[in-house]
């Protein structure tokens, strides 16, 4: 029986998806074992999980012999020529690349699905041989002249900028800020993280030359290594894909398990299903997500766009940096809450306001819940929001410009437009066929 390891992220989104990976592995007979942080451990236990505990891995690299001098580019600047020596040996040390490895081999697994930000790991486990996969649930951000990067929101064949000369532009926009943030980092001394993986990296022989400066969070994208896409191709703009992907579907955890907290909401959740369904209204559900906090002026907008209308309901996910005291109105078929189980609701939903995070999006194609698609325009959500319309699950809006009497059109149509409705049952089939598909000869093709 095959032994699988699994190294996540924090990030809630990405750990459920994990979730339910795993337990199609486990199902196909595998043995699974994550290599847990601290702040995630008791998560994964709590959903059946086993968990051998690892260091919080080291994003926000901080040299401590330096936290004294963060005030002065010239101490800086000292600091960096006097310890040109012992650098990569300290930002080893800082980055637990031994720990790392120390823990590697006491679990010793036949494959490790390392999930793609999680550089430290990636690299030890080629140093130690172990047979790796990449997991992500982004899409490719293979350059390409028909395919626009996930950060833009550029759709190919739309006005000026969707034609090829404007996508190749839009890559050149891209890549020259991302190049210019790396000069940045060199001349001020900041985010060591980059170079000391890299330098690992040509110690332990792996090929460099597959790295990419990334144009996503982590210091490079990896144009080699395979990776497993927790999303469907079928999602892609139209292009040449990359050859090192293979995708394997979203994965929609079902089985996730809350406290008191989750059986109280759903209770007050209830009466709102039955509200709907007593008097055959529509269900606007709309979400900022975890990461980054709600735009306050758009969301009093959905309010107003949805106040006191007869037939629509509201229920409003506003995260948990936002305070509920913020909204000097709320009407009575509104219901505002700082978290639900998002599931449930979707569930029960006509309509998702999005704010185009990929694990929302999975959800709703898991669920067949038509989109409107307002970007929060973090990291990869205009591409997702691109791509969504693209492929008429959705329609997309301006967070910043889209008016109340706007939003409550762009909500009348999606619920009466039946282009929206056969155009997410067609992206639920081909979802329940990756749903069908077995994951071990994906996995050990090597």
């Amino acid at each position: 029986m095959p032994h699988i390891a699994i190294v996540n992220n924090l990030l809630t989104g990405r750990l459920y998806a994990s979730f339910e990976l795993a337990s199609r592995l486990q199902l196909e007979g595998h043995t699974i074992t994550y290599l847990c942080q601290p702040r995630i451990q008791q998560k994964i236990e709590e959903n059946g999980f086993t968990c051998f505990p690892v260091s919080e891995i080291t994003f926000t690299y901080q040299d401590p012999r330096r936290l004294s001098m963060q005030s002065g580019w010239f101490k800086k600047l000292l600091f960096h020529f006097k310890n040109w020596n012992n650098h990569y040996s300290e930002g080893k040390k800082i980055l637990k690349i031994e720990e790392h490895k120390e823990v590697l081999r006491k679990v010793n697994p036949d494959l490790i699905l390392i999930d793609y930000e999680m550089h430290d790991f990636i690299f030890t486990a080629f140093e130690l041989k172990i047979p790796t996969k990449l997991t992500t649930d982004w899409f490719s951000d293979k350059i390409s002249v028909n395919s626009p990067s996930v950060r833009t929101s550029v759709i190919p064949g739309e006005g000026l900028s969707g034609t090829k000369m404007g996508i190749v532009f839009s890559w050149f926009v891209m890549r020259t800020k991302i190049y210019g943030r790396v000069l940045i980092d060199r001349i001020t001394f900041e985010n060591y993280r980059r170079s000391i993986l890299k330098k690992y990296a040509q110690e332990i022989g792996f090929d460099t030359s597959g790295l990419l400066v990334n144009t996503l969070p982590p210091p490079y994208s990896f144009k080699k290594l395979p990776i497993m896409a927790m999303s469907m191709s079928e999602l892609e703009f139209p292009h040449k894909l990359a050859k090192n992907f293979t995708y394997i579907g979203p994965m929609v955890y079902e089985n996730r398990l809350f406290g008191k907290e989750f059986l109280m909401k759903c209770q007050q959740l209830e009466d709102i299903y039955r509200i709907k369904s007593e008097s055959n209204k529509k269900l606007i559900y709309c979400s900022v997500g975890s990461l980054v906090k709600g735009y306050l002026p758009f969301l009093k907008k959905v309010i107003d766009a949805v106040a006191n209308v007869d037939h629509l309901l509201l229920i409003m996910s506003i995260g948990p940096k936002m305070n509920l005291e913020s909204f000097e109105y709320i009407p009575n078929n509104a219901y505002l809450y700082n978290w639900v189980p998002q599931l449930d609701v979707l569930k029960n939903s006509d309509c998702y306001i999005t704010h185009c995070g990929i694990g929302s999006i999975h959800e709703c194609i898991h669920l067949k819940v038509p989109m409107l698609l307002y970007s929060s325009k973090y990291v990869d959500q205009n591409g997702c929001a691109a791509r969504m319309s693209y492929h008429g699950l959705g329609i997309r809006g301006d967070i910043a410009q889209d008016s109340s009497t706007r939003i409550k059109s762009n909500i009348e149509t999606v619920l009466t437009d039946e282009m929206f409705k056969v155009n997410m049952n067609r992206y639920h089939r081909i979802y329940l066929d990756y749903k069908a598909r077995p994951l071990t000869p994906l996995l050990f093709d090597f």
